[in-house]
């Protein structure tokens, strides 16, 4: 993938399951993970240009009660959004922040999450948004 499409600067794929043989294009700044909870398995840490990241858990049939996984997000993102997670119940604030430079935080129709983690969010972060529906 990274030979036949070296430019590739965004990438949505709804029923992706896995990354191609030699990985993503590593000059991939976006991209958008829509209801592949074995996507979210894979690692994208390689993807050193990677600022945008968003999963949209939205009719993946497991039951994830906490978000995100350690070693799962690349330090390089300023971006992330997630939502659709019916029984997320804590936001792991070790793996957040391990982000240094995430600026934007989304998290949407979430609705067993009660509180934001004790220990606080990363202190790079400028806008937080919490939201019963899903971003337009």
């Amino acid at each position: 993938m990274r030979t036949l499409l070296p430019s590739l600067r965004t990438d949505e794929c709804p029923e992706l399951e896995s990354f191609p043989e030699g990985g993503l294009p590593s000059n991939l700044e976006w991209l958008g993970i829509s209801g592949c909870e074995k996507l979210v398995e894979n690692r994208i840490l390689q993807l050193t240009s990677l600022r945008h990241l968003g999963f949209d858990f939205e009719n993946c049939e497991e039951e994830i009660d906490s978000f995100p996984e350690e070693g799962l997000l690349p330090t390089t993102l300023t971006a992330l959004g997630f939502g659709c997670l019916s029984n997320l119940k804590t936001i792991n604030s070790k793996e957040l922040k391990r982000l240094i430079s995430l600026q934007y935080l989304s998290i949407f129709k979430c609705p067993e999450l009660l509180c934001l983690p004790d220990d606080g969010l990363p202190i790079s972060l400028s806008r937080l948004t919490i939201s019963l529906m899903k971003p337009v």
